[in-house]
């Protein structure tokens, strides 16, 4: 789990790994039992197949806050624009396809805005307490599987890849996902 500021809140987000069956079985209840936990701070959870780092949902959840600040979000919602970002996505629909919490989701992400650091804390606590499973390390989420899974996520060619300066494949690759996070509202354009 990992906690940033970001203007006047802070941001907790983490993805862990087999969850608990019985937490998927009904993933809108499970999103409905965390909304409940953390009052009037903001919970999403998501399938974290997508996930090449912690820093890429702290990046989606700096864009929404951005977006909303700026009055360029998509969504009319912070949890949906927070998705929208993530997918560097436009298209709600297909958004919640590739990213809703499926009784078969393997690894579950999610991020928490609270008002204050002790609060996004906390509320983390309970998120892995209610969805269970461990939490994946930053080593974990960049293996080679998985760095193809997300290049094909957000349609990456080997070609760019290799164009970008980074001490590695998978720096490179996170690199070209924070860049289409960052930039989703030229796509709109």
């Amino acid at each position: 789990m990992s906690v940033v500021r970001i203007g006047d809140r802070w941001v907790s987000a983490s993805v862990l790994r087999d969850p608990r069956s019985e937490a998927l079985r009904d993933p809108q209840r499970l999103l409905e039992d965390l909304r409940g936990a953390v009052g009037r701070s903001i919970v999403q959870v998501f399938d974290a197949g997508c996930v090449l780092s912690v820093r890429q949902i702290h990046a989606a959840a700096v864009a929404a806050y951005l977006a909303f600040k700026a009055g360029t979000n998509i969504s009319r919602k912070f949890e949906l624009e927070l998705l929208l970002r993530l997918a560097a996505d436009t298209q709600i629909r297909r958004v919640l396809e590739r990213l809703a919490v499926k009784p078969e989701t393997r690894e579950v992400g999610y991020c928490i805005v609270a008002e204050d650091r002790d609060r996004a804390l906390e509320y983390s606590r309970v998120a892995d307490r209610l969805i269970g499973g461990s939490a994946m390390s930053e080593e974990e989420l960049r293996r080679d599987d998985r760095l193809k899974r997300v290049m094909k996520f957000y349609g990456i060619s080997e070609g760019e890849v290799e164009a970008v300066q980074a001490s590695n494949k998978a720096e490179a690759i996170l690199i070209l996902v924070l860049e289409r996070i960052a930039t989703l509202d030229l796509k709109r354009r």
